[in-house]
């Protein structure tokens, strides 16, 4: 280990196959520990300075460690959910603790298939609180697919996660190519729907009623006439003012058709972004755009493109808004991560203004992660055609190489990444900043993936890293960036 970043706090923890989870402000650690002849799965809460605050220890009985596979967790519904499973058994134990690190339930004997049981055969969920809504897509006839947007309702917290079908409400069944939720509260559900032709051809919002399961309103982000593309990137809400932003990268037709199969983006001067403005009825109340420049690598006689997916809005007090994209250059239809940028757009005399930036690769990240295996996938999104594009914008991403971004106190962007190096079987972890006004790329960790490391991110100064030290020795760090 490369002690770049500077180490605050240490963890040791006896356990075996273990891991751990941020969640709430604190830190979880789990996993199995060896008392006589017995195996205990054992629990922790962890301050963000790592010292122990609560645990809890359950008798799994007699066996040995190596009788279990590596304890996983997750926090469905607002719960620690701690999943204890034998080898070569189809049956788990479920360990639910609330927030207060009570033990509220112990299930026995639950068949592997049935976690989590909704996400065996919808694709597209949203949880939110003690409900689920999916997007299911059925094939019908000639005039397309059929999609229904399904609300389940969590039928007891005290067994494992089975729901009630609430409601269901299907979409217009002509010529939808994809729909995604993007916000939920108790009263709305908000979706991103794409629409391919005929007179509704463009990107819509819809909004539908969270407690009846009827179509409130939909408002199409593309202006009357205007056949560009709007791909979905980032939602705010504002609940004072009662308005809702929506931002992404917008595509001129002659950019983007997938009515007609063809994409021209190549070698493009800049690249569109647009935030639009709703108020509480979804009534649009001001369409902006801003053009960023791409400046291509110099010597570069590949043509090349860049895509951006937001992966922040957010509002400032002083009523400034901050965009965090992250850029992505590659040629059609996959694409590498190679940036990310943050801008600031300002009210001047009742118009939004763009801060200076541009749109273009930054070579170290490149390096930190380039070779010449085509099936290497760090950093890597691609899209199964041109009908599938816009979900480049937000489906998750296989292997994530930026860990976290921000701008220091300079105003310098900096970076934690994380690459998998498959052929060495190691996870390498690299700091991006600015040292003496030039950017530097520094290697901080290399961990076999035997150890399971896994990384989190505390706040904007602080991350930790975890791994399986030893057999029986959990390791946690606390690092400041």
């Amino acid at each position: 280990m490369l002690s770049f970043s500077l180490m605050a706090q240490k963890a040791e923890l006896q356990l075996n196959k273990a891991e751990c989870i941020v969640w709430n402000g604190n830190i979880y650690a789990y996993g199995l520990s060896i008392n006589s002849k017995n195996v205990f799965c054992v629990i922790y809460k962890l301050s963000p300075q790592l010292a122990k605050t609560d645990s809890l220890q359950i008798d799994l009985g007699k066996a040995n460690a190596d009788d279990f596979l590596k304890i996983n967790a997750d926090t469905l519904h607002n719960f620690l959910n701690v999943y204890v499973q034998k080898k070569e058994k189809k049956l788990v134990q479920i360990f639910r603790l609330n927030k207060s690190f009570k033990l509220i339930a112990s299930v026995e004997n639950v068949d592997v298939a049935r976690l989590n049981s909704i996400a065996a055969f919808e694709s597209e969920i949203f949880y939110s609180g003690q409900n689920v809504y999916t997007v299911k897509a059925s094939y019908s006839d000639t005039s397309g697919r059929q999609f229904y947007l399904n609300k389940y309702s969590l039928k007891s917290e005290l067994q494992n996660f089975e729901y009630d079908f609430t409601w269901q409400f299907p979409f217009e069944k002509k010529n939808i190519n994809s729909a995604h939720i993007i916000f939920v509260n108790k009263n709305n559900v908000l979706l991103y729907v794409n629409v391919l032709e005929g007179i509704k051809r463009g990107q819509w919002l819809l909004r539908v009623d969270a407690v009846k399961g009827t179509l409130i309103r939909g408002t199409k982000i593309n202006p009357k006439g205007d056949q560009s593309f709007y791909t979905f990137g980032s939602i705010y809400t504002d609940s004072v003012n009662k308005e809702v932003y929506v931002t992404g990268q917008k595509f001129l037709i002659s950019e983007l058709d997938q009515k007609e199969n063809k994409i021209n983006i190549l070698n493009k001067p800049f690249a569109t972004l647009y935030l639009t403005k709703m108020d509480s009825l979804g009534e649009i109340v001001s369409r902006d755009e801003f053009k960023i420049p791409i400046i291509q690598a110099k010597g570069n006689k590949t043509a090349t493109s860049y895509i951006f997916r937001t992966e922040k809005l957010s509002k400032t007090k002083d009523g400034l808004f901050i965009i965090e994209n992250d850029i992505f250059k590659g040629t059609p239809p996959c694409y590498r991560y190679c940036n990310s940028i943050s801008n600031t757009l300002t009210l001047m005399e009742e118009k939004l203004i763009i801060d200076k930036g541009a749109i273009s690769s930054n070579t170290l990240i490149e390096k930190f992660y380039f070779n010449e295996d085509q099936a290497d996938m760090n950093g890597k999104l691609c899209a199964d055609s041109l009908n599938n594009f816009e979900k480049l914008y937000y489906r998750t991403i296989p292997f994530k190489i930026k860990m976290a971004f921000k701008l220091d106190e300079t105003g310098s962007q900096a970076w934690l990444l994380k690459k998998s190096d498959s052929k060495k079987g190691m996870e390498d972890y690299s700091y991006l900043s600015k040292v003496n006004k030039v950017f530097q790329l520094t290697k901080t960790h290399e961990i076999l993936k035997q150890q399971q490391p896994g990384i989190f991110i505390l706040s904007k100064t602080k991350y930790i890293i975890s791994q399986q030290k030893t057999e029986n020795v959990f390791e946690i760090n606390t690092y400041l960036w």
